[in-house]
């Protein structure tokens, strides 16, 4: 009747630890998906981030990356800080909230103001009376036209204004409906280059890309923009265009995740993005440009996630601070064993007093055994007091030890002993 119960029970053990071992090892591990708001359908940041999603469904086992395609890069700060998505790819003026965490940079946005070269228009404020398509209204690229209008005292009512799309702005300018347009775009943006194949193609016109020569001074105003140079024959070699180099203002696309996204999946998307740079600039010369971010990038914190992943290689406390450290345990080393060395002395100092109270002892010891009168051994036994005291001294100021008094205060009852039967001999033979 046992045996079967024990087989039973045997069973269920073998049961159970076999759950657990698939449970722990053989289980597959849940794919988390990251929905990212990526922008335009046409536009770098949906493409560069379709491409990591890609990368990231080869590399990695547990996350993969949903590209939402929204109209502007206003309304995925919008989705990011409601939490409707985890990522956003934004640029760095957005007006981001504490809620919002960095992740990344993923690449460079060039402020590209470009009109016929027959137009007159050399500098920003050259716009004044002539018309010019514009990023659609309450758009961070908008925002940032007016902010070269507002450095370069522009009047708006001067401006005859078309805020269109880019690929619509861009077809007006191939027709000559408008004198400029401008955009915010990478240098490598498929639409921007393919209007430039274009211009040459329609032959309406040379086309100029206009600097903006005091983009550095603008940063002093406006710290998320920054100077940048488009180098000669950015966008065409034969002629060269822009035909010289020429500086311009700029700012970067941010990747960013809501504070609640998955901490986890958040890392995971980091270093796929990091490790398997070589990877997606294959597929996309934008992700040779991926970097950390720096901390003050649009005032924001690193997301736990990708912070976890940046500082997977920096020391510790103790490793940054072995030397110090070191430096500290071995004078503790030097100081305890100099404090260990000097209580072994003065040890060695209280035992050799209580030897030497002892040797008294024994000396008088002797005395008293050898003495014959009465008055020999009156003398020793004030002796003997007198050692008395001078022990109990010593002890108090701590000269002798209290081992050493234990041991001294046995000889010296011996020695009263011997004295006071010495007494009672030598007494009847007076």
């Amino acid at each position: 009747m046992r045996r079967p119960l024990i087989l039973v029970a045997v069973a269920a053990v073998l049961v159970a630890m076999a759950a657990v071992a698939w449970q722990a090892f053989l289980r597959p591990g849940e794919i988390l998906v990251l929905r990212a708001a990526a922008g335009e359908r046409s536009g770098d940041a949906f493409r560069l981030m379709s491409e990591i999603g890609e990368v990231l469904a080869r590399h990695s086992d547990s996350v993969r990356l949903d590209v939402v395609e929204t109209a502007s890069n206003s309304e995925n700060l919008t989705l990011v800080q409601a939490g409707t998505v985890d990522l956003a790819a934004i640029q760095s003026d957005a007006p981001a909230v504490v809620s919002t965490r960095l992740v990344a940079r993923l690449f460079a946005d060039a402020f590209l103001l470009v009109a016929w070269a027959d137009s007159g228009i050399l500098t920003p404020a050259d716009l004044a009376g002539k018309r010019i398509a514009l990023p659609p209204h309450a758009t961070s690229e908008q925002r940032a036209f007016w902010a070269v209008a507002d450095h370069y005292d522009i009047d708006p009512l001067s401006l005859t204004r078309l805020a269109l799309p880019a690929e619509e702005a861009l077809a007006r300018m191939l027709k000559r409906e408008v004198d400029a347009v401008f955009l915010v775009r990478s240098l490598r943006d498929p639409v921007v280059l393919r209007f430039f194949e274009d211009a040459k193609l329609v032959r309406r016109g040379a086309l100029r890309v206009v600097p903006i020569d005091q983009a550095e001074a603008m940063t002093l105003k406006r710290p998320f923009l920054r100077a940048s140079e488009l180098v000669k024959g950015a966008f065409d070699g034969s002629p060269p265009l822009p035909p010289a180099d020429i500086v311009t203002a700029g700012m970067d696309r941010l990747l960013v995740a809501a504070a609640g996204a998955p901490e986890e999946a958040v890392a995971e998307l980091t270093r796929v993005m990091m490790e398997q740079r070589l990877d997606l600039a294959l597929r996309t010369p934008l992700a040779a440009a991926i970097t950390a971010p720096g901390r003050g990038d649009a005032g924001l914190p690193l997301h736990p996630g990708a912070e976890r992943y940046y500082l997977r290689d920096e020391p510790g406390f103790l490793q940054e601070n072995a030397e110090p450290m070191a430096l500290i345990v071995t004078l503790a080393a030097m100081l305890v064993s100099g404090i260990m060395a000097l209580r072994a002395r003065l040890m060695a100092d209280r035992k050799n007093n209580a030897d030497k109270y002892n040797h008294d002892l024994l000396v008088l010891s002797q005395r008293a055994r050898d003495a014959t009168s009465t008055g020999e051994l009156a003398a020793c036994k004030a002796e003997l007091t007198a050692i008395l005291e001078k022990c109990v001294i010593d002890l108090d100021t701590d000269e002798v030890t209290e081992a050493g008094f234990q041991s001294f205060s046995l000889l010296w009852e011996a020695v009263r002993t011997v004295i006071e039967d010495r007494q009672r001999e030598v007494s009847p033979a007076n």
